[in-house]
């Protein structure tokens, strides 16, 4: 099945030793590391992190409330929203006002049951309807344009130039074991496989393991310390985060059978692993926070300009003027804005401060969330 595909050498736990694949017969270029130090500070002032250059509030009804918002999209001027809780896929304009449903919940065809993962990507809406194993392609009206029957059932995917990057694919379409695999566009073969792992280890907390930013995407994996740069249909290595003695062993874990001993691994050796990674250009924002599977740890943030080099951390605590700021979270990215999410529901705070300084003024009814989009001020 893998004729034209060599394996990816290993990475050491602190350093990257070679990164190369041959994938019909051509060489990737030589991509360059950067170790990322994580300082230890008390806090960070987001103020200081962004700057606030518009919020959006969707509009609520009892038909459009939002009950747990997974990803969320920028794309043609609409802001467009997955809720996995109510399966959902909704379309906003600037102003916050609803458009459209993007498909609906239903077992008829042009329909899905269950999704798992939603991307917005050259103007289009991909949804892969998990108990149904299809891909549903969308215009941001809500036209159906296509279904794809796939032969694969995996966690999260990103779309690649010749077809679709699948992150932890069961045992039935990947007895092979990768982490990531490249499939064809008709989701029924594999074209490449990269990152040996056990299956069943899919080591995500939430979210997806893509970040899907302009034409191209990036793909972080727990269980390593490396971000990786997905350009058309090539593997690059992105940035590389340095968490000292708390790095994970990928030469390691990438053998290991039982996932019992991953987990006695991972606490024993008081590991951190990331939680979501967002950017936006060349800045970067991580969350990432210590493996526990006996007790709930603290998640801490990380902030980086690839350019630059330069890099700031905090523990959850964090200051400002801005209660908004302070009480939002990275959810997505457009072409040179983060996007931020804050809960107003039971927030008067965040709510009086929304009209004072933002001019929103929300009935008492709307418990939508306000959603930031954020010009990193990192230099």
């Amino acid at each position: 099945m893998y004729q034209n595909f060599k394996l990816l050498p290993f990475f050491s736990l602190l350093a990257v030793l070679s990164f190369s694949c041959d994938r019909q017969k051509k060489d990737a270029p030589q991509t360059g590391i950067v170790h990322v130090p994580i300082p230890s500070v008390d806090y960070v002032d987001f103020d200081t992190l962004y700057c606030v250059e518009r919020v959006i509030v969707p509009e609520w009804s009892d038909d459009t409330d939002m009950k747990n918002v997974e990803r969320v999209f920028w794309s043609d001027s609409a802001l467009v929203i997955f809720d996995s809780r109510r399966q959902r896929i909704q379309t906003f304009d600037k102003a916050g006002k609803y458009l459209n449903d993007v498909g609906q919940q239903g077992n008829d065809d042009g329909e899905y049951a269950e999704l798992k993962d939603v991307i917005v990507t050259g103007g289009k809406v991909y949804a892969y309807d998990a108990v149904g194993r299809k891909m549903l392609v969308f215009s941001l009206d809500g036209t159906l344009e296509q279904t794809i029957q796939s032969a694969f059932d995996f966690h999260s995917f990103a779309k690649a130039e010749s077809g679709f990057w699948l992150y932890a694919c069961r045992d039935s379409s990947n007895a092979e074991g990768y982490a990531l695999i490249l499939a064809d566009a008709g989701l029924q073969k594999v074209q490449a496989g990269y990152f040996p792992q056990n299956p069943k280890f899919i080591n995500v907390e939430r979210g997806s393991n893509f970040v899907i930013h302009n034409q191209d995407a990036l793909f972080f994996w727990p269980t390593s310390n490396v971000i990786y740069r997905l350009k058309g249909d090539e593997v690059a290595p992105y940035v590389t985060i340095d968490f000292g003695e708390n790095t994970p062993n990928y030469v390691y874990l990438s053998r290991l059978g039982e996932e019992s001993v991953y987990v006695q691994y991972m606490e024993d050796n008081r590991c951190y692993r990331f939680r979501s990674v967002h950017a936006c250009n060349d800045f970067m924002t991580f969350v990432y926070r210590r493996y526990a599977d006996s007790e709930v740890t603290s998640p801490n943030f990380a902030y980086y300009n690839r350019l630059s080099g330069n890099s700031m951390a905090s523990p959850a605590k964090m200051s400002g003027e801005n209660p908004v700021l302070r009480a939002s979270f990275n959810i997505g990215e457009t072409d040179d804005c983060l996007i931020l999410m804050t809960k107003t529901k039971g927030k008067a705070e965040v709510r009086n401060f929304l009209a004072d300084r933002y001019g929103i003024v929300l009935p008492q009814g709307n418990s939508n969330p306000a959603f930031l989009f954020c010009r990193p001020m990192l230099e």
